[in-house]
């Protein structure tokens, strides 16, 4: 999202479709709006300081940023699809915000910094995160972390460029710090759960199936949020991604040894949609399907002698 005017409407909108409370109190009182440098950089979309009531609650999903939520004091309760954790004075969440999210006070006023943010480096830093830790951190006021949040909330509404790189090198702080300090209280790696080698042994044999991520995380009794935070921990990528390439790989050997046609080899390994499976393919090998063909047989026709 690079025209963040928009992004307060967009939040609104997705409070009120699960939020119970007085919405005003959640939502951030700041915003800035550079598409041209927001491009090329980690930027806030909205933020600031506010105070939740009890008993109110903040619920959304579906919305395009990510979320870095500290609390300054007071205790609050934050819901991810059966998994909760509490969070006291100096606790940090950081959130993508596609994903539901609930938050509720436990104390009668929870007083937070909020820090709505996106840039095309966030996921690469925020999937790293989390194949080690749910991202929920312990930050007490006065760390260099916690005092570049507040910097970030006091920057208010600038539309500098100054100051559009003042944001990006405070994120850019942020989240560097986060994951230096957990690869530094990382563990000797464990083997995989028993649920998740059975899974992985069901994307690695039954790829052309069709696989549901909330349908596998209910059959194994644990969160749809747990399932794909742990997969990834242990095999380096989501439950998704991880099927997708599997697929891919499958869809190359038959690109490279059989004439099926494009839709039936997407059909083949168990993507639908032939166009997703252009696109998938594309992203993952840098070129199409029908291109990667012709390249191969092309490559495979040279007189080496």
């Amino acid at each position: 999202m690079q025209i963040t005017e928009l992004f307060p409407s967009s939040l609104e909108i997705a409070l009120m479709d699960y939020s119970d409370g007085t919405i005003s109190d959640f939502m951030p009182d700041f915003y800035t709006s550079l598409p041209d440098l927001q491009s090329h950089l980690l930027y806030p979309c909205a933020g600031g300081l506010r105070t939740l009531n009890r008993p109110d609650s903040f619920a959304f999903q579906d919305v395009n940023s990510y979320l870095l939520l500290y609390t300054v004091n007071g205790e609050g309760m934050v819901q991810a699809e059966g998994d909760q954790d509490s969070l006291s004075e100096g606790s940090l969440l950081l959130w993508d915000c596609q994903d539901y999210l609930r938050l509720r006070p436990i104390t009668a006023k929870w007083s937070v910094r909020l820090v709505f943010f996106s840039g095309e480096s966030t996921p690469a830093y925020y999937e790293e995160i989390c194949k080690i830790n749910f991202p929920v951190f312990s930050y007490p006021e006065g760390t260099q972390v916690a005092d570049n949040i507040r910097r970030l909330t006091e920057l208010g509404l600038q539309t500098s460029p100054h100051h559009a790189f003042e944001e990006n090198r405070l994120l850019t702080d942020i989240l560097s710090d986060l994951l230096l300090n957990l690869y530094g209280k990382q563990t000797i790696v464990k083997a995989a759960p028993p649920y998740l080698v059975k899974i992985k042994d069901l994307f690695d044999t039954e790829y052309q199936k069709e696989h549901s991520v909330t349908k596998l995380a209910a059959a194994f009794s644990v969160s749809r949020y747990r399932l794909c935070r742990e997969f990834a921990q242990y095999y380096g990528l989501t439950p998704v991604k991880y099927l997708n390439s599997v697929r891919l790989e499958h869809a190359r050997i038959l690109l490279e040894t059989t004439n099926l046609r494009i839709h039936e080899v997407a059909s083949e390994v168990g993507i639908d949609s032939v166009t997703h499976f252009i696109n998938l393919f594309k992203g993952a090998i840098g070129m199409t399907p029908a291109a990667y063909r012709e390249g191969y047989r092309s490559f495979r026709e040279i007189d080496f002698k």
